[in-house]
């Protein structure tokens, strides 16, 4: 399978990120803004902590909002894209769009900014708990109706995130992230998720935040009209990497196992998934046709929206 006419094809690593597009040359490192020393003051009210996670387009570090006396996680753009006009742009008109997403499902923005040297911001709530993926990983696999609570919260969060406009594009384990109360005994703990990095989201009208000409996401978790560029781009995508997730909890593996990235995209495009049934012939008939038709190939035949989806795992999990 071939990309776009006229673009070249980069995998660093599987299931990684995949970038494909058009190249951009790097910018000369002079006068480059850097990445700030822990215990440094960014823009004069954010005391810099360590370093929680790193990525393709930036770094989270956790911060302390010495203004409102609270703990933030702060969201950095790697210092040679804030040198790019285009991506300063981007990067400012996204920030603010995400910040109107007043849900409690959806990482809460609380300030964008730019340092006086250039270097782009954006201040997000700190979270304490887990990713669905540490969950997954510690626990082999999710019971459906553990998972239903937190397909729930994520769903409710894409259609709000769906009704501003906005696509997230990389829904996936690691992005979706179970904050637990800190009251009461573990057992009793109620889980809420959160549904975190919106870094390679689309806005309708806008292209993705990323170099220009380049589509990012992880291709896992990719629907197949992403990698073809055939097909019209709307929430149905972010169905699609809802149903892979869900398949990923239930079976404790993602759909799609290659190490080959042209077999992977191969599979995903022409809907080659290992049947859910073969992996847990435990699940009912209702929920594996959730899973089947949120993955769909085709879009049109997947849930309109990621409410229906929600409505069709609830009505699967407690019959």
């Amino acid at each position: 399978m071939r990309a776009h006419a006229g673009r070249s094809v980069q995998v660093s690593g599987l299931p990684h990120t995949l970038v494909y597009g058009l190249s951009m040359a790097p910018k000369p490192n002079a006068g480059r803004p850097r990445m700030p020393e822990p215990g440094q003051l960014l823009a004069g009210r954010y005391r810099v902590g360590g370093r929680l996670a790193a990525g393709g387009m930036g770094a989270v570090f956790e911060a302390r909002d010495e203004q409102a006396g609270e703990d933030v996680a702060l969201k950095l753009l790697h210092p040679e894209l804030c040198i790019d006009r285009e991506m300063h742009r981007r990067f400012r008109r996204e920030a603010s769009i995400l910040a109107s997403l007043l849900h409690p499902a959806v990482v809460r923005v609380k300030d964008v900014g730019e340092t006086a040297d250039g270097l782009l911001f954006t201040v997000m709530e700190r979270l304490r708990g887990e990713t669905l993926l540490a969950r997954i990983e510690s626990a082999r696999f999710v019971d459906p109706r553990e998972l239903w609570p937190i397909v729930e919260d994520v769903c409710a969060g894409l259609g709000a995130a769906h009704a501003h406009g906005v696509l997230h594009g990389d829904v996936k384990p690691a992005n979706i992230f179970l904050v637990e109360d800190e009251a009461g005994p573990s057992l009793t703990r109620r889980v809420g998720a959160k549904l975190v990095d919106f870094g390679t989201s689309k806005v309708h009208g806008l292209e993705r935040l990323t170099r220009t000409g380049e589509v990012v996401g992880t291709p896992t978790y990719m629907a197949p009209e992403l990698l073809t560029g055939q097909g019209a781009i709307d929430a149905r995508m972010d169905v699609y990497a809802m149903g892979v997730v869900l398949y990923e909890a239930l079976v404790g593996r993602p759909p799609f196992v290659e190490r080959n990235p042209g077999r992977l995209m191969f599979r995903i495009a022409t809907g080659q998934v290992d049947p859910l049934g073969e992996k847990r012939p435990d699940l009912s008939d209702a929920l594996r046709q959730v899973v089947e038709r949120a993955m769909a190939p085709k879009a049109v035949e997947r849930f309109a929206s990621a409410g229906e989806l929600a409505q069709a795992m609830h009505e699967a999990a407690f019959p």
